[in-house]
Parts: structure tokens; sequence; C-alpha cells
């Protein structure tokens, strides 16, 4: 029962968060286009920290070309051979009779979760949201990273944007990555176990 309760108020800190963009905190909101880290206020950030959520939790803000109809989110695993898996993930899109001045603009918060399992919420005037499945995997966990886009991206439109990169390992030492790395999959050559997610927006409705 604990472990639910502590679930569920995780669960509604994101929602919580991700919902800020219809909120009074729409000035932290992206004024350019591109996607960066959402600027949490102090509260928040004390409120991450307390519920030990700092290094599994992620929020995003968003604002997409106007020529972008759609946003993808897909969660991906690292495969034996060195190619990556999609695992799941959620997309939303703007409707076929939108107005001229509607475009994709939010935020995006993800939460890992100790099964290796992913939760998503997008909030783009309403929310949407979206999980993977849990990861059963033969290793003990010794050494891990969780990284997370920490600056400014430029959309390229129908392009992926890699925004976490989660990597473990049984053995008892780690080397750092970056971002771009999700590009070189090889790298990543014997880690027991590789996730990644990335946002691609799209300039058509699927």
């Amino acid at each position: 029962m604990k472990k639910f309760f502590v679930l569920f108020l995780m669960m509604a800190m994101i929602i919580m968060l991700a919902a800020c963009s219809n909120n009074a905190s729409k000035t932290k909101l992206l004024s350019k286009e591109g996607v960066a880290p959402y600027e949490l206020s102090e509260s928040d950030a004390y409120l991450l920290q307390s519920l030990g959520l700092e290094m599994d939790a992620n929020i995003l803000s968003f604002k997409a070309p106007k020529t972008a109809k759609g946003l993808n989110v897909n969660a991906y695993v690292l495969n034996n051979d060195g190619t990556w898996e999609d695992i799941g993930g959620v997309g939303v899109s703007l409707g076929q009779d939108t107005g001229t001045d509607e475009r994709l603009q939010g935020t995006f918060a993800m939460l890992l979760k100790e099964n290796y399992a992913i939760d998503f919420n997008i909030h783009i005037n309403g929310r949407f949201t979206s999980q993977t499945e849990a990861l059963n995997v033969n290793f003990e966990n010794m050494a891990s990273l969780k990284g997370f886009l920490t600056d400014f991206r430029k959309i390229e439109l129908n392009k992926e944007i890699p925004v976490a990169l989660m990597v473990y390992d049984g053995g008892d030492s780690m080397r750092s990555y970056e971002m771009e790395d999700f590009f070189s999959p090889s790298i990543f050559e014997g880690m027991d176990l590789v996730q990644a997610v990335t946002l691609t927006f799209t300039d058509e409705i699927d």
C-alpha cells in the first residue's frame, strides 16, 4: 500500500507540473521555437527533491514551428545487435480544422520507474498520457547513468531529438554519454541495458 501511495504521489507531481502550461506559469513557456528544459520554480524543485525524483523525472517545454502538425514521443531499448527497438510512446496532432494561429506548444514530462517502465505526459490544450511496459532484466544493476536534455534545441521537422538516455550495467564503473550518442548506438557496446526517448515534430498528421 505504501509503494502504491508513493507511486500515486509521484504521478500527481508529474501531472501537476505538466499542467503548468495551462495555468498562471505560461510565462515559463518558450518564446522561441525549440525544445528546452522546463524552468522549475524553487518550490517545484524542492518537491521533486523531497520525493526523491530529481534523477527520475524530467520536464521539457516546447514550441514547434507553425508548419508542425504532430508530435511523436518514442521510447527505445538497445538490442544486442546494436539496433534500437521501439518499445512504445505517444503521439498527438493538430486537427484538420484548426486555425492558422494554433500550434504545438506546451510541456512534456516523463517519469522513470524502478521496473524500467517509462510514464509520459504531454500537455497541449489537454493532457495525453502513455507508458511503456516493464522490462525483465537478468543482471544486477550496479552502475547507471540517467541523462536528460539540458540545453535548448532547435526543432527540425521530421527529425528525432534525443531527450533522455538511460544506461545500466552490472559492472562497477560507468563512462559518460551525450544525447547525440543516440545516433551512434555502437558506442554503448558492453552495457547491459540502454534506453532512450526522443521527440519528433512532424509536418503531417498521422
